[in-house]
């Protein structure tokens, strides 16, 4: 609740400065973002716990569970990247950071695809 009321009260003031300074009215956004994010910190410590437990209840490896972290921050990332970008009025910019986060992502899944397919193949 404390996140969104802040988000609010930043979205109203980036907009009032908007008129007399875009580069603050920027920069403010940017920092209340980093701020919001941060401060989901404690959830990202219960949403990795949570998952490591699903990790040894399936019985995965590391290998397999490593990759899934990384496409989680990549997504976040390049999701905060890219709305950065359409707040600058950059929309180009925004979208070559999306397909790049989902470039990064594609890679870094590849070796799970790989042996996702190589399970089912042997089992075919």
């Amino acid at each position: 609740m404390k996140c969104a009321a802040l988000a609010v009260f930043s979205s109203l003031v980036t907009l009032i400065i908007r008129r007399v300074n875009p580069e603050l009215s920027f920069a403010l956004a940017g920092v209340t973002t980093a701020v919001l994010i941060l401060a989901c910190a404690g959830v990202m410590d219960e949403l990795l716990s949570a998952l490591r437990e699903t990790q040894l209840i399936f019985g995965t490896s590391a290998a397999e569970f490593r990759p899934m972290l990384k496409c989680l921050g990549i997504a976040i990332a390049s999701r905060f990247g890219a709305d950065l970008c359409r707040d600058a009025s950059q929309s180009a910019l925004a979208s070559a950071v999306e397909m790049a986060g989902s470039l990064c992502a594609a890679a870094v899944a590849m070796p799970v695809i790989i042996s996702l397919m190589t399970t089912i193949g042997g089992m075919l």
